[in-house]
């Protein structure tokens, strides 16, 4: 019985981890003018573990990344990425999956190493129904500088996939 305990609870601690992921990049990058960029790029950026799929188009000014299930990418990490190739990375519209949290006023969701900070601008409907816990949302993460990416990003909520 008290092994059956011990498995339930590593159990659950494992699946706590698997909740929090990035999902889906949308990311916008600055410098891009050439299909060779674009390509230097989209390679770069597959050298990466924990994509399903990446494409990067000239056309957009985007990559747009798919991550695989479990797995432990961070924005900061991308837009590092991005930046080793030579650009700029600037806004991103990311699905993900994390930990609602309320701190004072605020709301925050964790995601692996990460800390996104719901701003103010997102829609008072969305905000009203923000419940703690784990949730799921698509939202528009706004520019960093490139040397101030820490993992604490403000995000603005779209959408609220699941919650």
């Amino acid at each position: 019985m008290k092994r059956l305990g011990i498995i339930a609870l590593l159990t659950i601690f494992s699946l706590s981890g698997v909740m929090a992921q990035l999902i889906k990049v949308d990311q916008e990058v600055f410098g891009m003018d050439c299909a060779p960029c674009a390509y230097g790029l989209e390679r770069g950026l597959k050298k990466m573990d924990g994509l399903e799929s990446v494409t990067v188009s000239l056309n957009d000014g985007k990559a747009y990344l798919k991550l695989a299930s479990d797995n432990e990418l961070t924005l900061q990490k991308i837009q590092k990425e991005v930046k080793n190739n030579g650009f700029s990375a600037k806004n991103a519209e990311v699905t993900l999956q994390g930990e609602l949290l309320k701190e004072g006023n605020e709301w925050k969701v964790k995601v692996n190493e990460e800390t996104f900070i719901v701003s103010d601008d997102t829609p008072s409907d969305i905000l009203s129904k923000l419940n703690p816990g784990n949730i799921q949302l698509k939202g528009l993460v706004k520019d960093e500088e490139d040397d101030e990416l820490n993992g604490i990003w403000t995000i603005k909520i779209l959408e609220v996939l699941t919650s």
